[in-house]
């Protein structure tokens, strides 16, 4: 698997060539972007951009160069866990970029490959199999712990450099920016800029405020995100991650052999997860996609469907 190195030389100078570039030819005449014009005007919104995983999710979400998507949730709501799942998929079409603040390298790896053969017992064989797939489609930037906004910038554009079409910044607390709202809206107005000057699409992985009653079984809205408007205003699509604890402690108990009741039977009846589209700018569709855990850290849409898996080549048999 390729990395990115750690630290390089990015300076405001080097920003501000990027949007240079971008912005040389802003003063234009429609002619001008003819291809451009053309293209958008025979362009169906269902099939601009990347799909999900799931199958029937492709005609009401993309994820669509140019454009930034927030995933906000509570602490602990998987979702560093379902954009893993988004990007280790999307890697089969283009090359993919993560810069995970918060996980080891070894560790989004190794959870990317779960997620890739479905699996929740990895094997040697199919590590190495995965090993040689991920080469020249996914990149990880090396790092762990708080940046500054220049190098979260930093990043991003080295992973455009290689070519990622996809670039996943887990999460905005560690970007050196939350603990003021203005340098936080700038650093986003960066980001949108950086995502349409650099033709990719950039996926941050944010949180919301703490609910002022209930835990964790409210479900956030686009009112919940921390910033505010000024994040939730500048993206082109809001995801709100919310997992069911009450369904996994049911879980739980179930696997511990404890009666669950009428109670316990109907909840576990219920999806794992709800990823809500709570706003997207470019396509009509807002509402819930419910889904349900799967083998290897996987989401899937009904109880009983196979988890997805990635189709990598491999080198022989072996078992989950």
């Amino acid at each position: 698997m390729n990395n990115i190195p750690r630290r390089f030389d990015f300076t405001d100078e080097k920003l501000q060539e990027i949007y240079r570039q971008s912005e040389a030819a802003d003063i234009i005449t429609i002619p001008q972007i003819r291809d451009e014009f053309l293209t958008r005007v025979q362009a169906d919104p269902d099939t601009i951009g990347y799909p999900l995983p799931w199958a029937d999710t492709e005609s009401l979400i993309r994820l669509r160069e140019g454009e930034l998507s927030v995933w906000a949730g509570i602490n602990g709501h998987k979702k560093s866990t379902i954009v893993s799942q988004v990007a280790v998929h999307m890697a089969q079409q283009v090359k993919v970029g993560i810069a995970s603040f918060e996980m080891r390298l070894s560790d989004t790896a190794y959870m990317m490959c779960k997620q890739a053969g479905a699996t929740d017992s990895v094997t040697l064989d199919f590590a190495e199999d995965f090993l040689g797939w991920s080469t020249d489609r996914i990149y990880l930037y090396r790092a762990l712990g708080g940046v500054t906004p220049l190098e979260a910038h930093g990043s991003i554009s080295a992973l455009a450099d290689a070519g990622c079409k996809l670039v996943i910044v887990d999460n905005l607390q560690f970007c050196g920016v939350t603990d003021d709202i203005e340098r936080e809206r700038l650093f986003v107005n960066q980001l949108v800029g950086l995502a349409d000057a650099l033709s990719i699409h950039i996926a941050v992985v944010h949180h919301v405020r703490k609910p002022q009653s209930g835990g964790d079984e409210y479900i956030p809205t686009r009112f919940d995100v921390r910033g505010g408007g000024t994040i939730v205003d500048q993206a082109h699509v809001l995801f709100i991650c919310w997992h069911n604890k009450k369904k996994a402690e049911y879980e739980k108990m179930q696997e511990m052999g404890i009666p669950l009741g009428e109670k316990g039977a109907e909840i576990l009846k219920l999806p794992n997860f709800k990823l809500i589209v709570a706003k997207q700018r470019h396509a009509p569709f807002e509402g819930t996609i419910n889904l349900f855990e799967g083998k290897g850290q996987t989401f899937k849409r009904q109880a009983n469907s196979p988890a997805l898996r990635v189709k990598i080549p491999r080198s022989g048999d072996y078992a989950e």
